[in-house]
């Protein structure tokens, strides 16, 4: 058989296996017993899923996929002991998906970058739902007989293929043969009183707990495992059978279609991105003691170092996802070719140069907490977050003032830091002997 088949016949037979493991092990999975070990064998035989379908249609991924590969072993391996399982549970997921683009190379844009959500939406949503009748396709498509070829008078007969064995044939005979030997046995344990006797023996050898509970419980992911198996598998192999045309087409209608909703001024962008500019000096005028008084390593007297670091950190956070909204909403609204543009693009800057400060006051505070009370997941967490803000803000001002998209930096950024983060917090996890 040769090797893209194999490969083919071995991603359809993984499909429902791999479906009832994400059910149990991984969706509903409420037990702490082994966490961190059934993560890490899902990731594992998802990617050895993802590489027989890929495979399968005579592909090779490229060396980016291998890159995702480890992001979400990494994040796998430190479910338990990194920075949230929440954050963790949600960050496989995107990486799957991003998976199912990236060994396909069917971005958007021809690379990671600005359109990632879109490419994510393509994976998760387009490409998993269109592809639900594949893999009912790919079986009718391996049991299909050859072409018959026919005989030219004078030419030698081509040379006669022996028929091979179907791995899909083979075991959907053996699960139907299996109950089927069960009623024969029961038949003859009827007609013959000794036979009866040695089965029973056999049987009174086997221990088997019949618990109702633990029935229902497979019965339900039995049942679930069958419609996620058939998106696990359309998600993967409609990727894979894709040429990345449609892709091109739907880039060209969404850039086209982000032409079209830019339709404000930049004056206009200029003065409600300076109100909020204006607005946040105010702020620090009032609260600038209070706000930079961690950088002295002093706080003010009527605060502790917890109340210090608590107060205002969930709300400067806010602050700064408020900013990059600003951000979001004038780049794709803006008319870039009408006058003003580069008092809009001063302010934009301006507003990205105040969201820094207020990550790193808000990175101060986290410190200064770490300092005084030591490590929690929570706090490397809060690190991370502000983080990720604080390199957002910069990589937008290098964008404006270089005219460069540096989206695909930071969303390397923002992954890679999470991994290392993650590895961070399982250290000295394991250091301090666990920490809450």
């Amino acid at each position: 058989m040769e090797m893209n088949k194999t490969a083919k016949i071995a991603g359809i037979c993984l499909a429902y296996p791999i479906a009832y493991a994400y059910v149990k092990y991984f969706l509903f999975d409420f037990s702490e017993e082994y966490v961190t070990v059934k993560k890490l064998l899902f990731v594992f035989f998802f990617i050895l899923f993802n590489e027989l379908i890929v495979r399968g249609r005579g592909k090779t991924p490229p060396k980016e996929t291998y890159f995702w590969y480890g992001i979400m072993g990494i994040v796998a391996a430190t479910y338990e002991t990194g920075l949230a399982d929440w954050v963790s549970f949600l960050g496989l997921h995107l990486c799957a998906f991003y998976v199912a683009i990236v060994s396909n190379r069917l971005w958007y844009e021809g690379r990671t970058g600005s359109f990632i959500i879109a490419d994510l939406f393509n994976a998760g949503i387009i490409k998993a739902f269109s592809g639900i009748p594949k893999i009912f396709m790919d079986i009718a498509a391996l049991g299909r007989k050859p072409k018959v070829q026919v005989q030219i008078p004078g030419e030698p007969a081509p040379a006669v293929k022996k028929a091979k064995g179907s791995a899909v044939g083979a075991v959907l005979i053996i699960l139907v043969m299996i109950p089927i030997f069960c009623i024969a046995v029961a038949l003859l344990t009827e007609i013959n009183p000794l036979f009866a006797e040695a089965v029973e023996d056999i049987l009174d050898g086997i221990e088997i707990n019949i618990n109702a509970v633990w029935w229902f419980e497979t019965i339900i992911y039995l049942f679930l495992a069958f419609p996620t198996s058939l998106y696990l598998y359309g998600m993967l192999a409609k990727s894979a059978d894709s040429d990345g045309e449609d892709e091109k087409k739907a880039f060209t209608g969404l850039v086209n279609w982000r032409q079209s909703c830019r339709k404000i001024s930049p004056v206009v962008s200029a003065v409600v991105t300076g109100l909020f500019v204006v607005l946040y000096l105010v702020f620090f005028v009032y609260e600038g003691s209070y706000l930079f008084s961690a950088f002295a390593g002093r706080l003010p007297e009527e605060f502790t170092a917890a109340e210090y670091a608590r107060r205002g950190f969930f709300e400067l956070t806010g602050i700064m996802f408020i900013n990059m909204l600003i951000f979001l909403l004038i780049s794709y609204f803006e008319n870039r070719d009408l006058p003003g543009r580069k008092g809009s693009a001063a302010m934009i800057c301006a507003l990205m140069g105040e969201s820094v400060v207020f990550a790193t006051v808000s990175f101060s505070k986290l410190a200064l907490y770490y300092s005084r009370f030591g490590y929690t997941p929570k706090r490397l967490l809060a690190m991370w977050g502000t983080l990720v803000f604080a390199a957002g803000a910069v990589m937008v001002i290098i964008s404006t003032l270089k005219k460069k998209d540096c989206s695909r930096i930071w969303i390397y950024f923002t992954v890679t830091s999470f991994a290392v983060m993650s590895v961070i917090s399982s250290v000295l996890y394991l250091m301090l002997g666990g920490v809450d």
